[in-house]
């Protein structure tokens, strides 16, 4: 039932005509009925206004149902005023019936009204809990998922190959993997989480320099660090590095032997650089030296002092050997054919 200044008139309008259709139904039936009779329109009239107007139209329909039966029935007729007992006790129990019936429809619509409003109260009430229970379920499926994710992610982390951890930016590490603890040498994620890290730089400073790069946003990708191991050995790594959560995050890759492998590769190649030198100087040297031989032979052969010529052969097939074996470890080395080219041998 609304408040509003329509539905006031339309209520109290209401009340006005069932007064009027009890009136002309009693001055329609007055001819037929008892006087006594005549005031059974007047009840319906108010059940009626009380019934969808409220207690203000049921109470103006028994006010202007009172008035009329007093007008147009009571004696004296078309007067207001009643000379006998009896018509005003009928009409004040009239009276009270009307305002009976009107608080009683009063009562029973504002009951109605309140239950509406407690029947919507409670569906709001349903509508939210089904709305706060599937928002709960939801929120417990994103944990789940969550949870999960997390699982997953100290699984890899916990067994990836390469050496990961995260630290703060002052060097004190919180959490690591056991491929980091065995990177460093160390004999548990314990004993490297008592580190800083610092310790892991052969300069102190280089952590510094290395946080100081890490803005937001920044990835440090395929950087070559060396650092020391626990037994305070150097360690050559590999590094990826970014910031994250306020924390530094670092994945580390052992690349010592790779080092190792490169310097034996270098010495390799100064050696091989060494042996083409020495075989282009064995042979530079040879084609003379074939031609001093020969020569001492003659001189030895034309009558010359017997010991001072030996003792020239002797130098020269010294040094014949020596060259000899160069060109030997030339061959081992498998030399790459670089050096000094060879001359054609000069002929006497």
């Amino acid at each position: 039932m609304g408040s509003g200044p329509w539905s006031l008139l339309k209520r109290y309008g209401l009340a006005a005509v069932l007064t009027a259709l009890a009136i002309l139904a009693s001055v329609l039936l007055a001819p037929h009925w008892n006087p006594r009779h005549l005031l059974l329109p007047f009840y319906p009239a108010v059940m009626l206004s009380a019934w969808f107007g409220g207690f203000g139209p049921g109470l103006l329909t028994t006010l202007l149902s009172a008035l009329a039966m007093d007008y147009f029935w009571l004696p004296p007729t078309f007067a207001f005023g009643m000379r006998e007992p009896g018509d005003l006790i009928g009409f004040v129990l009239f009276l009270g019936v009307g305002l009976l019936v009107s608080a009683l429809n009063a009562r029973l619509l504002q009951a109605q009204r309140d239950a509406e409003a407690a029947a919507a109260e409670l569906r709001r009430e349903v509508d939210e809990r089904r709305t706060a229970e599937a928002a709960a379920a939801k929120l417990a499926k994103l944990a789940e998922e969550l949870e999960s994710s997390v699982e997953r992610y100290r699984h890899h982390f916990k067994r990836h190959l390469a050496g990961v951890f995260r630290a703060q930016r002052d060097g004190r590490i919180v959490e690591c993997s056991d491929a980091f603890a065995r990177l460093l040498g160390a004999g548990s994620s314990a004993e490297v989480l008592a580190l800083n890290a610092k310790e892991l730089f052969l300069d102190p400073a280089g952590w510094r320099e290395l946080v100081a790069v890490l803005a937001p946003g920044v990835v440090i990708s395929n950087q070559e660090l060396t650092w020391q191991r626990s037994d305070r050995m150097p360690l050559s790594v590999l590094v990826n590095a970014r910031a994250a959560e306020g924390l530094v995050e670092c994945l580390a890759i052992d690349i010592t032997d790779r080092e190792r492998a490169e310097e034996a590769e270098r010495q390799t190649t100064r050696l091989r650089t060494i042996a083409d030198l020495a075989a282009a100087a064995a042979h530079e040297i040879n084609g003379p030296l074939t031609t001093v031989l020969t020569n001492l032979a003659l001189l030895r052969l034309d009558g010359e002092p017997a010991a001072r010529v030996d003792q020239a052969l002797e130098a020269a097939r010294r040094i014949q050997d020596t060259l000899h074996r160069m060109t030997r470890t030339d061959s081992g080395i498998a030399p790459t054919g670089r050096g000094i080219p060879a001359r054609p041998e000069s002929k006497c």
